[in-house]
């Protein structure tokens, strides 16, 4: 068991691993250089299962598809994380970073943008796109792997992309390990953008994902079990509440009903056979 650190700052447990050291990398900017879990390595990823060169990866590669009103274009054009064609069926992969839960706006602009893409009769290009949307809670999980490119690919494209094979292959382009055990664990480890900072809208869409993926049950128990770990981390050194009806533990959870009936439950040890930042083991 490894001994905590604490923030002589703040009184928060800092976390105890560092992921790029589990897989043998040398700095964590090398790291995201050269995998970069699911968001920078995503890319990498899509033409390993569907065997196909993306278009995207920056804002010049980006596809960018207009809106078209009355025969004419309306203002910027909305922009594409990653493209492809696959089997004469129009893919957009998009990555869905914090503010696609935090940002009324940004969640308004997410469904107009649904709605041009998925209408031909809406955009420039005249195509019905078929979009995959990626939480940045979500990593590549063998779990996530088979919901993505087995479940939710037969459903929208009517076909499989999934093998074993593939996964292998992905998980050391993702993580530079062999080992699903030392797989980066879907949830939140460090990040400030916790579901305590979503909006009503936000949490609504994650409620919505976890239950569109409630077929593979560790999801749900990794993403908890990390949320957990981090309440722990801000709560044992500290005292209740910092500020009127305002507790340590409401920095990473909200308050909201529906939150807390899908949060209150003990994650089960046989699904968190993946890496947390903040578990207090020795994982090599």
């Amino acid at each position: 068991m490894k001994e905590p650190k604490i923030n002589s700052k703040t009184n928060f447990v800092d976390r105890v691993n560092l992921y790029h050291k589990i897989v043998k990398v040398k700095s964590e900017k090398e790291f995201k250089r050269k995998y970069g879990y699911l968001e920078h390595g995503l890319g990498s990823c899509l033409e390993i299962f569907f065997e196909k060169k993306f278009q995207g990866g920056n804002k010049n590669k980006e596809l960018k598809i207009y809106e078209i009103k009355d025969g004419k274009r309306l203002g910027q054009p909305f922009k594409c994380d990653w493209y492809a064609n696959i089997g004469g069926k129009d893919i957009v992969f998009e990555f869905n970073g914090n503010h696609h839960y935090q940002s009324s706006f940004k969640i308004f602009a997410d469904w107009r943008k649904s709605e041009v893409l998925t209408n031909p009769s809406r955009n420039h290009f005249k195509k019905k796109f078929i979009i995959f949307k990626i939480p940045y809670y979500m990593q590549l999980t063998r779990d996530y792997a088979l919901y993505l490119f087995q479940d939710l690919a037969q459903e929208k494209l009517g076909t499989s992309f999934y093998s074993n094979e593939k996964f292998k292959k992905a998980m050391k382009k993702l993580y530079n390990t062999d080992r699903e055990d030392l797989i980066f664990a879907p949830g939140l480890h460090t990040s400030l953008q916790t579901p305590a900072t979503f909006n009503e809208d936000g949490i609504e869409r994650f409620l919505q994902e976890m239950i569109d993926m409630s077929k593979y049950p560790s999801i749900k128990h990794q993403v908890v079990h990390s949320l957990r770990l981090f309440i722990d981390d801000v709560t044992t050194h500290t005292s209740n509440p910092w500020k009127k009806n305002k507790r340590y533990e409401n920095l990473i959870i909200p308050k909201n009903k529906e939150f807390l009936e899908f949060f209150n439950f003990k994650p089960d040890e046989k699904y968190l056979s993946c890496v947390f930042e903040r578990e207090k083991k020795v994982y090599l």
